[in-house]
């Protein structure tokens, strides 16, 4: 891994929220132990909470859950300053400025907004204020977290906002399970061996399965999760993405632009669904009391800040194609959702049978290979295979090839924040959606939140623990086919 050796500071604004705290603070801490950020670099941290320095400190060192006397914690924590405040208040970005100044010589600057989206586009009209959106002695760049508004019109108000302030190619966009192993590895597996990629498209595949489930809920994001629902929390974003890695074209070089293109090109060719259709080939969910792992967990009605009367849809599986020569007439089927029997998130690819098999008549588990991306939790890669039966006779039965993360390189992996920090300060935009990508997932989407917004459209009720309502089960019957069970024992550590 390369380092830039010019001064860097980062101002995180939102320093001790939520994401702050379980992802940002721990990914800064393991770049800055591996000698991965720059001999001069500070961080100028911003938020509601009225901390001394000291107190500040203090509340890092539980955060991260590091010793205080660990020599390269005091060193971390001595590139630290801390500015409580509004970031509504103009004045709040004055003493940014001014903490700043203090601290930093002239240098790179990178703005991480971890804090509400409503808020976005007040924090960058005062940065611009303060004219903090460029440095005379380098580069300033802007990251950001979905969700990028709430629907099609709001996204491009909120992009329209942003480029009045910031160049497009200032702006970083983060969708991070784009940094998660699997997805990064997408690349060299599929194009960097020559064994899948002429089976990559309709001619062998008969379809594509995608499941993204949570066994927990809302986790006391009540008030927040209620105004967004599964659809577009996980649909509009990270499935998508996901998906566009899977399936693009081949990009023609490891240009960041070029994949980019690629994962363009796939999202601009997403059949949308006919508002007619949408009722047949997509169904929705909310959850109810129920048992997850053995405990009784309340409906999502029942939880904290949730009005009785919420149809807010908490599951989501619906059947799509793609309009491209490669990928005409596969369906590709999703199962989304919160409170389901597993946490696993994973790309199935099932291949067509073999024409003319003379084993077609044998009883097997799948009558296809299956090749199956898990992105979490266990991270790898398996081969469902259809082989001979020890014995007299000639029976058949189903083993798996898997490759491990874990197993296979006996590291740690790379958390998906140090990866999407690392490469926002290199300035590598390769797992970055843009503009164009997110308009693309929203013209997609649009139709299916309309439909939701009907007074009509109620989600169906299934059971916590479960695998969503019956209509999940219906949807991809009706094709003949069933949904693959996710293996919880795959690369278990």
């Amino acid at each position: 891994m390369r380092r830039i050796d010019s001064p860097l500071t980062i101002f995180l604004v939102g320093a001790t929220g939520d994401l702050a705290r379980k992802k940002i603070w721990p990914a800064l801490y393991d770049l800055f132990k591996q000698s991965l950020l720059p001999d001069t670099f500070n961080i100028v941290s911003v938020a509601r909470a009225k901390y001394s320095k000291a107190e500040f400190a203090d509340f890092l060192a539980q955060t991260v859950k590091v010793e205080k006397s660990d020599p390269a914690w005091k060193r971390f924590i001595s590139t630290i300053e801390y500015v409580s405040g509004d970031v509504m208040d103009p004045k709040t970005f004055t003493e940014i400025e001014e903490a700043h100044a203090k601290i930093a010589p002239c240098g790179n600057h990178l703005w991480y907004l971890a804090t509400l989206p409503s808020l976005y586009v007040s924090v960058v009209k005062n940065i611009k204020a303060e004219q903090l959106q460029t440095t005379q002695c380098g580069w300033t760049k802007l990251l950001l977290e979905k969700p990028f508004g709430v629907d099609l019109a709001t996204s491009q108000q909120l992009n329209k906002e942003l480029l009045q302030v910031f160049e497009e190619d200032q702006i970083y966009r983060i969708d991070h399970f784009l940094a998660k192993e699997t997805v990064q590895n997408l690349l060299v597996f599929r194009f960097g061996n020559g064994l899948f990629e002429h089976l990559w498209n309709h001619q062998f595949v008969d379809h594509i399965q995608v499941t993204s489930a949570e066994q927990i809920g809302i986790a006391g994001r009540g008030v927040f999760y209620d105004s967004v629902g599964v659809v577009r929390d996980v649909l509009q974003n990270h499935v998508l993405q996901m998906l566009a890695m899977t399936l693009m074209e081949e990009p023609t070089s490891l240009d960041p632009a070029e994949i980019r293109k690629r994962r363009m090109e796939f999202l601009s060719q997403l059949e949308v669904v006919p508002s007619e259709q949408i009722g047949a080939r997509v169904a929705f969910g909310q959850y109810q009391a129920g048992q997850v792992d053995g405990l009784q967990v309340v409906g999502y009605t029942g939880e904290k800040d949730i009005p009785a009367e919420s149809v807010t849809e908490t599951a989501v599986a619906g059947k799509l194609f793609v309009n491209s020569e490669r990928w005409k007439g596969v369906p590709i089927y999703f199962r989304l959702g919160k409170r389901l029997q597993q946490s696993v998130t994973e790309i199935s690819i099932k291949f067509k049978e073999p024409m003319n098999s003379m084993f077609s008549t044998f009883e097997t588990p799948q009558k296809g290979n299956v090749l199956t991306l898990r992105i979490q939790p266990n991270e790898g890669v398996i081969v469902r295979l259809n082989v001979k039966q020890p014995g007299l006779e000639l029976q058949t039965g189903e083993v798996s090839m898997q490759f491990c993360y874990h197993n296979q390189f006996q590291m740690d992996l790379v958390e998906a924040y140090q990866k999407l920090l690392y490469d926002a300060i290199q300035g590598d935009t390769t797992l970055f959606p843009q503009a164009e990508d997110i308009d693309a997932s929203w013209r997609f989407i649009q139709p299916i939140l309309d439909y939701l917004a009907d007074a009509q459209t109620k989600p169906l009720p299934y059971a916590a623990g479960s695998w969503g309502p019956a209509a999940f089960e219906e949807l991809i019957a009706e094709d003949g086919r069933r949904w693959l069970e996710p293996r919880p024992d795959m690369c278990v550590v």
